[in-house]
């Protein structure tokens, strides 16, 4: 039996072997991330890159319930994103790098795609938390596996 794997937020990054899931561009299934299109217990496991920072605050405890809902027992959801925790510290250490400061809290403003600007700049403790809250456990935060490992944050969870 064939695992099944969710790339959500996927954008122009397809990745082989994976449903690749967004709203926009030319994914495998076109969906809001945030509602996804599956049966209850569907996937293994799910995975978000550079994705949560762009959800509204208010709307995040109900999306990862979804996604909580799609994954199987045992399944795994793992998101990276950018770390308030690690981007505040460079800001006092007087960094003036704004890949690894601002543009990692708010977005680039550069970039006119639809919804590409950050809603919420996330602090480790506080993404772990919610995770827990809405039902994950073994929630562990990480070092990034994209992008920059001294701005951001990996965090896996397992659905019980």
């Amino acid at each position: 039996m064939s695992r099944v794997r969710l790339h959500l937020g996927s954008g122009d990054k397809h990745w082989p072997l994976w449903v690749n899931v967004d709203a926009h561009g030319e994914p495998d299934v076109v969906s809001d991330c945030k509602k996804l299109p599956f049966d209850t217990d569907y996937a293994d496991e799910i995975q978000a890159i550079h994705f949560i920072e762009h959800i509204a605050r208010m709307s995040v405890d109900n999306m990862l319930m979804d996604w909580h809902r799609v994954l199987k027992r045992g399944g795994k959801l793992v998101v990276e994103l950018p770390c308030l925790n690690k981007m505040a510290q460079h800001i006092v250490d007087g960094n003036k790098n704004i890949r690894m400061t601002t543009l990692g809290i708010f977005g680039d403003p550069r970039d006119k795609k639809p919804g590409m600007m950050h809603q919420w700049a996330w602090t480790k403790e506080e993404l772990s938390e919610t995770m827990r809250n809405v039902g994950f456990k073994d929630v562990t935060v990480l070092e990034p596996v994209f992008h920059h490992a001294v701005r951001d944050m990996r965090i896996e969870a397992i659905k019980p």
